[in-house]
């Protein structure tokens, strides 16, 4: 009920035995450590105090010097010259201000001694000292951090008040923190349950491409006698099949880094020699379309140190998106460029562009762009988030940009550039992917 931390307790169902002739204020002080869960037990006498002192053995006596039956000065005399009760700490809390009253207390066993009108918040410092056992850092917090809230001048009315007005506060805040934590716990579960429905489900998807694959190679060997326009038939079932196996492919691989069952395994790569490889399905989905695609690359492009399969993967979802949602005669440029200790590999395209509701969606697995599934090229949506997924294990980074619908946008993925790695002269490669 303090203007203190209730960090500050470290709370193991500590016990406070507190001896007052007031009960209003006796109420008030259990009150005030009841917030953090410390267990109080109240006494109004000496007799009883003493009692229950050897009783209970509390970590810690809140005592009042002035007690009807016993005094405090004999009740703390008696429990420090008892070897079973002597290690019990001792704080008199009392309205004899006098210096020689003081003595007295501390001669008698006391650990501290606090004069009435006290700062509720003096005393509570004072309760966290003895009961955690950091004076020092105690002594420190009270200098410098603490705005101490006096409320000596407060009636035993208000002191109640106060007290309960704390105690509600932080309990609301326990629930709500308790509320949160099974929120993030339901959240995990989710993301487990959905984990393992895309592992059950690619397992399944994938199992026919074998049969798939060889029913096209017995119509391939047949070819001879089919007509043209069969020819042609199988020619574009071959392609659809082939892009659909890649989208599986990338559903699998994504379902993989979810589940974290497939860890990366880097080496040393000629980063031109990925991207030649990774986008030569693009290419010809680009030439199909219409679409100019423009690669440029440095005539000193250095390695990376990443997993090859999954960079290939992500630099083809990028090249891919770039193409898919482009319009015919449209372009798509791919380049890798150094930037600031930084491999850099950047694909913008004069597409249909994003609205920052959709930039803000971007990454989100099955977030699809609206105007792909109106003109039938939907996908699973999966492209960017696996880009991500590969940045992220590589301790790399992405970046989304867009002017607006129409306007295209530009997709960048960055792995971090390894000193000391040799560059590759691409001056053959570039006239091959050109």
């Amino acid at each position: 009920m303090i203007a203190a931390s209730p960090t500050l307790i470290k709370n193991r169902r500590q016990t406070v035995l507190i001896a007052d002739d007031d009960p209003a204020l006796a109420e008030a002080i259990a009150t005030t450590l009841d917030i953090d869960g410390l267990q109080t037990i109240v006494s109004h006498n000496g007799e009883e105090a003493l009692a229950l002192a050897r009783a209970f053995h509390p970590d810690l006596i809140l005592l009042d010097v002035m007690l009807p039956e016993r005094s405090g000065i004999e009740v703390c005399a008696t429990l420090k010259t008892d070897p079973s009760t002597a290690s019990i700490p001792v704080v008199f809390v009392t309205a004899k201000a006098e210096e020689t009253d003081r003595m007295i207390g501390l001669a008698a066993g006391a650990d501290e001694y606090i004069t009435k009108p006290f700062s509720p918040t003096e005393l509570l410092l004072v309760v966290n000292e003895i009961l955690v056992g950091c004076s020092e850092q105690l002594s420190g917090f009270r200098r410098r951090d603490v705005k101490i809230t006096d409320l000596a001048g407060a009636s035993d009315d208000q002191l109640v008040i106060f007290a309960h007005e704390w105690k509600e506060l932080f309990e609301r805040e326990r629930r709500e923190r308790r509320a949160l934590e099974e929120a993030n716990q339901r959240l995990g579960e989710l993301d487990r349950l959905k984990a393992a429905f895309l592992s059950a489900v690619t397992h399944e998807l994938m199992t026919p491409f074998g049969s798939i694959g060889i029913t096209l190679q017995v119509l391939e060997q047949g070819r001879e006698r089919l007509l043209p326009d069969q020819q042609e038939a199988l020619d574009n079932l071959s392609d659809e099949i082939t892009n659909l196996h890649r989208l599986v492919n990338g559903v699998v691989k994504f379902a993989e880094l979810v589940n974290k069952r497939r860890e990366p395994q880097p080496q040393f790569v000629a980063l031109a020699e990925i991207i030649s490889e990774a986008i030569q399905p693009v290419l010809m989905m680009a030439r199909s379309r219409g679409i100019e695609f423009e690669i440029v690359l440095p005539v000193d492009l250095p390695g990376v140190y990443a997993d090859p399969d999954l960079l290939a993967e992500a630099i083809f979802q990028m090249a891919h998106n770039a193409v898919k949602f482009n319009v015919p005669g449209g372009h798509v440029w791919l380049e890798p460029a150094i930037s600031k200790g930084w491999v850099v590999i950047r694909v913008q395209d004069t597409g249909v562009g994003l609205t920052p509701q959709r930039l803000e969606l971007l990454g989100q697995p099955f977030e699809q762009e609206v105007d792909a599934v109106q003109r039938g090229r939907e996908g699973l949506g999966i492209g960017w988030a696996f880009v991500r997924y590969v940045a992220d294990v590589h301790g790399g980074w992405v970046q989304a940009e867009s002017d607006g619908p129409g306007q295209g946008s530009t997709f960048s993925i960055a792995l971090p550039l390894v000193a000391g790695w040799h560059v590759i002269n691409l001056e053959s490669l570039v006239s091959d992917c050109l």
